[in-house]
C-alpha cells in the first residue's frame, strides 16, 4: 500500500511538473506576439460590435416591394407582358450576372396586382443542377393544376399532352428560372399552347446562358424583341438601392445628405445589386454613424488599394483580400474579368458573416446542408435549429419565436430570401442565393461544421458529427462506416417519377448504417425508397428531431415511444396512419406534422409543450368522449389542421376542446359540418388564419369579428360554390381585411 502510495504521488508530481513546463512556455509565446503587435504596429479592429436591438429589428420587412434602382427594368418587362397588340405566345429572357438582380426583378412583376389580373395562371419553377424536362413539365402541370378538378381522360396521357390540355385555351405566366438548354426549351414550347389569348413564358437565366436567351427569341413572332439584359447599377441607383435597404421605414426620409457614400458603396460593390444589400443589411446593424465609417473604410481597402491605408485597418479581411489577390494575378485576364463578380460579393459576404453572433452564425451555417436553389420551410428549419441546440431559452418568449426572430435577423441582413411569407406577416419558406450558397457551403466544410456528401463523393469520415447527404437524381449510396460521434443525419434526395409506392423489396433503402450511432440528436431523411425505420431507433435516446419523407413508409416500429427527447416528428408524404398508443405520453413532444395519422380515443398524459398538430384525424371507429376528448390534452396549441371528423360523433368534444386553446393562432378544420364555434364565443382570440372545408353554420346577421376574433386576417372556405357563404359574412370579412374572402 505504501508502494502504490508514493508511486501515484510521484506520477502525479511529474504530470504537474509538464504541465507547468508547458503553460510557462505557452506563456513567453503570448508575450512576443504582443512585443510583436507593439513593433510592428499592427492592431485587429473588428467590425465594430453587433447591435441587434429593437431598433434594428422593429419593422423588419419594411415593404421590400419597392424595386428601387430597377423601376425602368420593372417597367419595361410590365409592358412586354401586358401587351395586347402581340397577343401571340412570347418568350421573354432576362439574363445577366449572378447577383444583378434578376429574381428580385421578375418577383416585383409576378406578383403585381395588375399581371395578377392579367393572368389567369401563373407558375413559377426553378430548376436545380439535375433538372429534367420531366420534372419542369410536371412541376408546371402541378401549379397550375391546383385547386381544379381533375380532367377527363388525363390517365395515361403524356404530360406534355397533359399540360397543353390543361392549360388550352387559358392565359398564363410560366416563369421558369434556370434552364440552360436549348432542347429542353424546344420541349417546353412544344408542350405550352398558343391561342393566341397573349400568355407569356418568362426565362431567368445567368450569363453563361445568352445563347439560349437568343434561342427563345426566335420563337417570337413579328419580330418582337424578348431579351432584356440586366446589368451593374452606375453610383446614382447604387446608392438609392443601399440606401432603402440600410435605413428602416420611418428613417428613409430624414433629410440628412446621404450622398457621401455613393462613392464609397460604388467602389465596394462594383453596382452589383446582391453585394449592395448584403452591405446595407451589415450596417442597418450599426447604430452610430462612426462604426457606418469602419465598416466602409474597412471593406474599400480592398486589392489594390493598400497603398491608401495608414497602416491601420482590419488585418483579417486585408488577409482574405491578399489571399484573393494572389489568385487573380496568377489567371488569365478573360479568366480574372469572369472571377470579378463572385470576388465582389465574397468581399462583402464574408464581413457580413464575421459580424454575425455565434448563435446565428451556426443557425446560418446549417442552411449548407440543403442542396442550391432549394426553398426551404422557415418552420422546419426553426424546429431543427431547436434540436440542435442553438436556440437558447428567452424569458417570456418561447424557442419557436426566437428562432422565427433568427430569420428574420438573416432577411433583413440579405443573406437568406423570403420566397414566401402568410397573410399574417410570418415567413414561411426561405432560400439561399446561390451565389451565397457556395461561401456559405466552403465556410461551414472549412469549419468542420458539417460534411456534406453526394453519390460522387461518397467517402465519409467515421469521426463526422454532423452529417448532409444530397443527390438531386434520385439516388443514394449505401454507407457501410459505423459512425459512433454522429449527431446529425441530414438526406435530401429530389423525388423521381420511376421510383414511385409498390417497389419491390429488392430496390428499398434502409437506414441500418445509423444503428451504432447512438448520440443522433436529428434524423431528416426525404426522398428515399423507404418501406421501414429501424427497430434499434427507440434506442436513440437522444433524438429530438425525426422526419422521414418517404412515400412507401406504412408503419413506425413500436420502439418510437421510447424516444422521451422527442420533440418534432415530421412524417408527412408517406403513409402512416397509426402509430403507438404510448407515443403520445412524451412529455417534451412540441410538433407533430403528418398526412392522415390517427388521434387515440383518450390521452392520459397532459401535453403541455405540444404546439403544432397537423394531418390528425380521429380513430374510424367510435367517437370522442366530451369530457375525455384527447384534444382536451393539448391545450397550449398554436397551429391545429384537423380532418375526417363528423358533427355526430365529434361534435361536442371538438367545440369543448377548441374553447380551451387560447393560443391557436392557425386552424383548418375538414369535416362534413363545421359548427359556429369557429366564429363565435371568446375563446380563439388568437386566431389569424383559418381554413375551412365542409358545410359551415355561419354566425347570424350583426356578427361583429372586430370583437370576437380580432386578429383574423385570413379566412379561407373550401367549397365549389361560393354560394353558401352569406353576404353579411363576406361584408363584414371585407370591411376588416381590406380584401375579397377566399372561397
Amino acid at each position: 500500500m505504501w508502494r502504490k502510495y508514493l508511486t501515484g504521488f510521484w506520477n502525479q508530481v511529474i504530470i504537474r511538473h509538464v504541465f507547468s513546463a508547458r503553460i510557462k512556455r505557452i506563456n513567453r509565446r503570448l508575450k512576443k506576439i504582443s512585443e510583436n503587435q507593439k513593433e510592428y504596429k499592427i492592431e485587429h479592429t473588428p467590425l465594430a460590435t453587433l447591435t441587434s436591438s429593437t431598433t434594428a429589428t422593429s419593422a423588419w420587412w419594411d415593404g421590400y416591394e419597392n424595386p428601387v434602382g430597377f423601376q425602368d427594368d420593372v417597367r419595361a418587362l410590365q409592358q412586354m407582358l401586358l401587351q395586347r397588340d402581340h397577343p401571340q405566345q412570347m418568350f421573354i429572357s432576362i439574363f445577366g450576372d449572378s447577383g444583378v438582380g434578376k429574381r428580385t426583378v421578375v418577383h416585383n412583376i409576378y406578383h403585381n396586382r395588375r399581371v395578377t389580373d392579367h393572368f389567369k395562371i401563373r407558375v413559377s419553377y426553378r430548376m436545380t443542377e439535375d433538372s429534367t424536362t420531366e420534372d419542369l413539365l410536371k412541376r408546371i402541370y402541378d401549379e397550375a393544376h391546383k385547386g381544379r378538378q381533375q380532367p377527363q381522360h388525363d390517365n395515361g396521357m403524356l404530360i406534355g399532352d397533359k399540360l397543353r390540355f390543361l392549360l388550352a385555351e387559358r392565359r398564363y405566366l410560366v416563369v421558369i428560372s434556370g434552364l440552360s438548354c436549348k432542347t429542353m426549351l424546344n420541349r417546353v414550347r412544344a408542350s405550352l399552347p398558343d391561342d393566341n389569348n397573349g400568355s407569356r413564358v418568362v426565362l431567368i437565366l445567368d450569363i453563361e446562358s445568352e445563347e439560349v436567351a437568343w434561342h427563345a427569341n426566335t420563337m417570337n413572332n413579328q419580330g418582337i424583341n424578348g431579351v432584356h439584359q440586366l446589368s451593374r447599377l452606375d453610383e446614382k441607383r447604387s446608392g438609392q438601392l443601399f440606401y432603402s435597404r440600410a435605413f428602416r421605414k420611418e428613417q428613409s426620409g430624414r433629410k440628412e445628405d446621404m450622398s457621401k457614400y455613393n462613392k464609397i458603396v460604388y467602389d465596394i460593390t462594383r453596382g452589383y445589386p446582391l453585394a449592395i444589400v448584403v452591405l446595407a443589411g451589415l450596417l442597418r446593424f450599426k447604430e452610430k454613424q462612426g462604426q457606418w465609417e469602419a465598416v466602409l473604410q474597412q471593406l474599400r481597402l480592398g486589392p489594390g488599394m493598400e497603398e491608401e491605408q495608414d497602416g491601420v485597418g482590419n488585418k483579417i479581411i486585408q488577409a482574405i483580400l491578399s489571399k484573393e489577390k494572389s489568385i487573380e494575378w496568377q489567371t488569365r485576364p478573360a479568366v480574372r474579368a469572369n472571377m470579378s463578380t463572385k470576388r465582389t460579393i465574397e468581399r462583402v459576404f464574408w464581413a457580413s458573416f464575421e459580424d454575425l453572433p455565434n448563435d446565428l452564425k451556426s443557425c446560418f451555417l446549417y442552411l449548407a446542408a440543403y442542396p442550391k436553389n432549394v426553398i426551404m420551410h422557415a418552420n422546419i428549419t426553426v424546429f431543427m435549429w431547436i434540436a440542435e441546440g442553438f436556440i437558447k431559452p428567452q424569458k417570456g418568449k418561447i424557442m419557436e419565436e426566437i428562432g422565427h426572430n433568427y430569420i428574420k435577423e438573416l432577411v433583413l441582413r440579405c443573406l437568406v430570401q423570403v420566397e414566401e411569407m402568410n397573410a399574417a406577416g410570418i415567413i414561411t419558406k426561405i432560400s439561399v442565393h446561390k451565389s451565397l450558397h457556395g461561401f456559405l457551403h466552403s465556410e461551414a466544410h472549412e469549419a468542420g461544421f458539417i460534411e456534406v456528401h453526394d453519390i460522387h463523393d461518397a467517402f465519409v469520415p467515421p469521426s463526422v458529427r454532423r452529417l448532409s447527404y444530397q443527390s438531386l437524381d434520385g439516388r443514394f449510396t449505401i454507407f457501410t462506416n459505423k459512425f459512433h460521434k454522429l449527431h446529425s443525419f441530414i438526406c435530401y434526395v429530389e423525388y423521381r417519377s420511376i421510383y414511385s409506392t409498390g417497389l419491390s423489396k429488392k430496390y428499398c433503402h434502409d437506414l441500418k448504417f445509423l444503428r451504432w450511432s447512438m448520440f443522433l440528436r436529428l434524423i431528416s431523411v426525404r426522398g428515399l425508397r423507404l418501406d421501414r425505420l429501424p427497430d434499434e431507433i427507440g434506442d436513440m435516446v437522444h433524438l429530438r428531431y425525426l422526419r422521414v419523407e418517404c412515400r412507401n413508409l406504412k408503419k413506425l416500429p413500436s420502439s418510437i415511444r421510447r424516444l422521451l427527447n422527442l420533440q418534432t416528428l415530421d412524417i408527412r408524404n408517406t403513409q402512416v396512419e397509426k402509430i403507438d398508443p404510448y407515443f403520445w405520453q412524451i412529455k417534451v413532444l412540441r410538433h407533430v406534422l403528418a398526412d392522415n395519422l390517427m388521434l387515440p380515443e383518450t390521452i392520459k398524459q397532459e401535453l403541455d409543450e405540444l404546439q403544432t398538430l397537423h394531418g390528425v384525424k380521429p380513430a374510424e371507429e367510435g367517437g370522442w368522449d366530451p369530457l375525455n376528448c384527447p384534444l382536451h390534452k393539448m391545450t397550449r396549441l398554436r397551429s391545429l389542421e384537423l380532418h375526417g371528423f363528423k358533427r355526430s360523433e365529434h361534435k361536442a368534444a371538438l367545440e369543448s376542446a377548441l374553447t380551451r386553446m387560447h393560443l391557436l393562432g392557425n386552424l383548418k378544420l375538414q369535416g362534413d359540418k363545421i359548427h359556429s364555434c369557429v366564429f363565435n364565443g371568446q375563446h380563439l382570440q388568437n386566431l389569424q388564419i383559418v381554413v375551412l372545408d365542409g358545410t359551415v353554420k355561419w354566425p347570424e346577421a350583426g356578427w361583429d369579428v372586430r370583437k370576437v376574433r380580432p386578429n383574423l386576417v385570413e379566412l379561407t372556405v373550401v367549397k365549389h360554390s361560393s354560394e353558401d357563404v352569406p353576404q353579411h359574412i363576406k361584408d363584414e370579412l371585407r370591411d376588416m381585411l381590406k380584401e375579397t374572402i377566399a372561397i
